[in-house]
């Protein structure tokens, strides 16, 4: 009975999910005598299917909410709300019930002896896919085509065993010519080498053009395969329906929810990963967002709050967008709340962009008091690690009074991805290409050491770089880079780093598959996959890697014992310059201010005291000379030494930055960011 219980376990939970989307449905159109006819027919279906199995508890229950409906089939009368509510608290009571029967396992497996916890029923039906007819069709007539195409492969196979024949023949003439002085015989030899080239260039014809087409039709075999994986995102829709439905019963609030693109299909572990952080979205916007009644009416809203989550696909990633029409998010309030949980000092002023983000943050809430739904600070920080977990990324915008709108995207599947191949140290790597930023060419020069290790810059940004042997390697094994590597710039979160490599090899699409029990766990790899010749290679998970090298940054600067350095000011009107040169001092363990013109540049080192100056030449207002001769005629300011650090490039400007008193003259066209750290270093030295 054990097979047969399974196969009802699976059934019941599809039905029971059909069930709850048609009784909400019914909620919002309760004429529509075709969803009242489908909930009796499910209703029905678990009902029978109940008996078969002996189930009685839940074919009863089954036939309780049949009996609850028959009433409503002629038109008479009409469902309320009220009544659905009861019906779905019979639903979810069928929901526990069969939860009791424990997880669906294969008849093969089977072990009596062996105790089984029980898990949510939606968990079995996300790893449990119905296939189409028609798929499996199709799937069929791209293999059966393959083994057709084998068929070429024996012509030329007798092709090749021909030749063989041919080669053999050729060797025993020239032996035996040899042997007996015979030089005539090369010429009879000649037809026969003939005949050898034309049987392998038929062999080579029949043996190319079979493979080119097999290998066509295995690579449609196996695209077909993977979709045949993928399961659609409306089964999740009726559980998230439930929730905002139930959320807003318990708070008194009246919310409607709807969703398009149900069709749009990705793997199970993956959509079940989804439902539970849009479950966090969408009882947040229920709790945080939407309004009570009285208040909407209030502010000219409609009395019912709307919730929608529009499903698209892009590419080989989907985006989950859930908007509302609620209240929007109160920047200052989030501000404050991160202030008190030490998230962000009170006088830190952050752009709406910084404020939004802190809402990811655990801990964060700006509820007053703690309820069932709010004030513990979790929620949303879930969606974030999930988007995270599942290489994806998650974005939030909202408008105060109108509304909050969070979009997820994740991948279609974790099990085919496509990646970097790398060498490092004689071995090869795959990078999940989804992580990859970015790569360049780095030499050694480019390097900065800082205090907590080496850093080379990326665009405006100065990333973290680590050779990726360091990190997979054993304690010093793996380390060493050519003078000049390859850097594969990653991101994970909002983590960046540089990970050094000897060379690039180029992307693949691969199959992830899990590392064998006997493979331990080694740090930063997600898992491995097979390249052409059947060798194994490593997938790196990028958040691993950044972990790893967070932590081999912390043992480098607990190591080190860093001077104390006065902070830097730099002024330049450019905020391009201004963070470019930000970036290389603050990767060189730097403190560095910023000003936008020479005269709040002067303001601040009148107010805090600097242990040097960076200051470019053109800018509205003072410029960069006025300002160097204004500090070397202030007592408290000359000893602080100046760099200039500009676009001018000619010789009388270089003495007229002398004549102003700079320590350091530095033209942008010939700007190395070794020299410039050097300089820094040189001068904070003659100031100290």
């Amino acid at each position: 009975m054990n097979g047969l219980e399974d196969y009802f376990r699976s059934e019941a939970n599809e039905i029971v999910e059909g069930l709850t989307r048609d009784l909400l449905a019914l909620e919002k159109n309760p004429v529509d005598a075709t969803i009242l006819a489908r909930c009796l027919r499910l209703a029905h279906t678990l009902k029978g299917a109940a008996r078969v199995v002996r189930q009685t508890r839940i074919g009863e229950m089954a036939h309780t909410i049949e009996d609850a409906l028959a009433p409503f089939r002629d038109g008479e009368d009409t469902i309320t709300s009220d009544y659905v509510s009861d019906l779905l608290r019979i639903l979810e009571r069928i929901r526990e019930e069969i939860t009791k029967l424990g997880p669906a396992r294969a008849p093969a497996a089977e072990d009596p002896g062996a105790s089984v916890a029980p898990s949510p029923p939606i968990e079995d039906r996300l790893e449990t896919v119905r296939v189409d007819i028609a798929d499996m069709d199709a799937l069929l007539e791209g293999l059966s085509e393959a083994s057709i195409q084998i068929g070429p492969l024996n012509g030329g196979l007798v092709a090749l065993q021909h030749a063989l024949r041919l080669a053999g023949v050729v060797r025993q003439e020239l032996e035996l010519g040899q042997a007996t002085g015979d030089r005539g015989r090369g010429a009879r030899l000649g037809a026969t080498i003939t005949e050898i080239a034309q049987s392998l260039a038929h062999a080579e014809r029949d043996i190319g053009a079979a493979l080119g087409r097999i290998e066509r039709e295995l690579g449609e075999v196996q695209s077909r395969a993977a979709t045949l994986r993928l399961l659609p995102v409306g089964a999740i829709l009726g559980t998230l329906e439930l929730a905002a439905r139930d959320t807003a019963e318990t708070l008194g609030k009246n919310v409607s929810f709807s969703a398009r693109g149900g069709d749009v299909r990705l793997e199970g572990h993956v959509l079940s990963a989804v439902r539970d952080a849009l479950l966090h979205v969408v009882r947040n916007a229920v709790d945080h967002g939407i309004e009570a009644s009285e208040e909407r009416l209030a502010q000219g809203k409609s009395e019912m709050g709307r919730i929608h989550l529009d499903i698209e696909r892009r590419g080989r990633m989907v985006a989950f967008r859930c908007t509302d029409d609620g209240r929007g998010i109160d920047a200052a309030a989030v501000r404050r709340a991160a202030a008190r949980r030490g998230l962000a000092t009170g006088g830190e002023e952050l752009d709406e962009e910084a404020t939004l983000a802190l809402v990811f943050r655990a801990g964060l809430t700006t509820a007053a008091e703690v309820t069932e739904f709010s004030g513990r600070g979790v929620g949303l920080d879930v969606v974030r690690e999930v988007a995270s977990r599942l290489r994806g990324s998650v974005h939030l915008s909202s408008k105060l009074g109108e509304g909050t709108t969070i979009e997820i995207e994740v991948p279609v599947s974790l099990s085919s991805i496509p990646v970097l191949s790398v060498m490092f140290g004689g071995s090869t790597a795959l990078v999940p290409l989804d992580a990859v930023r970015g790569t360049r060419r780095v030499t050694q020069a480019e390097r900065m050491q800082g205090p907590d290790g080496e850093r080379i810059l990326f665009g405006d940004r100065a990333v973290p770089f680590t050779p990726l042997g360091a990190v997979l390697a054993p304690e010093g094994e793996g380390h060493d880079l050519p003078q000049a590597c390859s850097a594969v710039i990653v991101q994970s979160g909002e983590t960046w780093i540089a990970l050094g490599v000897d060379r690039l090899l180029g992307t693949m699409d691969v199959v992830l598959r899990p590392l064998p029990p006997g493979a331990g766990a080694p740090t930063a790899v997600a898992g491995a996959a097979f390249d052409a010749q059947g060798d194994p290679l490593l997938v790196l998970d990028p958040p691993a890697l950044s972990r790893a090298s967070a932590r081999k940054a912390t043992t480098t600067a607990t190591t080190r014992v860093a001077p104390k350095r006065l902070p830097i000011l730099v002024i330049d009107d450019s905020l391009t310059t201004r963070m470019l040169e930000q970036s290389i001092l603050e990767a060189a363990g730097y403190e560095v201010d910023l000003s936008a013109s020479a005269e709040e540049g002067l303001r601040k080192a009148k107010a805090r005291k600097y242990g040097l100056f960076i200051v470019d030449v053109e800018m509205p207002g003072m410029d960069g000379f006025e300002f160097t001769a204004t500090t070397r005629a202030d007592p408290t300011l000359r000893d602080v030494p100046v760099i200039i650090v500009t676009s001018l490039a000619t010789t009388k400007d270089r003495e007229k930055g002398s004549a102003a008193g700079a320590s350091a003259y530095i033209v942008k066209g010939e700007f190395d960011q070794k020299h410039f750290v050097r300089k820094v270093a040189e001068l904070l030295g003659v100031a100290s």
